[in-house]
């Protein structure tokens, strides 16, 4: 089995709900490959541990609620500096000084959204045509990308109600998800 997919999201204090929704978002995919999420440290964590994940992770996912808080720019300068694949999002709310301008400095199309909810769809969305894009790089095999281009093809996706979405818990702070037997 190839080595699990490491990806970091970066994202504000009030960012909350749609880091339970990346969680949710990687462990619905139908893929055998392994995942290692990481998240921006709260003020008691190692900011110098998430940066050297960072630094080493595959996908940089940026999420921006109100305010752009650190150590934000330092992840951000880091996925920068090292290269990383940028998955980008705005909630669409009062932004603080801080975030309007790195709105304007950061030169990326951002994806909109404004719950948790259709957060979670766009990323998913983005999520699966980057794994399709870069399936040689994750070394996914056949049968994956298979599962990948149906999810894609779908025209009609049942999806859980918002708060179907909201009442589960636990994947906001990252972790190991494990891939499926293939």
């Amino acid at each position: 089995m190839a080595r699990a997919i490491r990806l970091f999201v970066s994202s504000s204090p009030d960012m909350e709900l749609e880091r339970e929704m990346v969680g949710l978002a990687v462990a619905e995919l139908p893929i055998s490959q392994g995942w290692e999420i990481r998240h921006t440290p709260r003020p008691d964590e190692s900011t110098a541990e998430a940066l050297a994940f960072l630094a080493s992770c595959d996908l940089y996912v940026l999420i921006l609620g109100t305010d752009f808080a650190a150590p934000m720019g330092l992840e951000w300068n880091e996925a920068q500096r090292t290269g990383k694949v940028l998955l980008t999002y705005r909630k669409l709310v009062l932004h603080s000084p801080a975030a309007q301008e790195f709105i304007r400095r950061a030169e990326v199309d951002w994806v909109d959204f404004t719950s948790p909810h259709e957060f979670k769809e766009r990323f998913s969305r983005e999520l699966v045509q980057m794994l399709l894009d870069r399936g040689e790089v994750f070394g996914l095999h056949v049968e994956d990308v298979e599962a990948l281009l149906a999810l894609v093809q779908q025209e009609e996706k049942e999806t859980p109600a918002p708060a179907d979405l909201e009442r589960r818990r636990g994947a906001g702070r990252g972790g190991i998800i494990l891939g499926r037997p293939g």
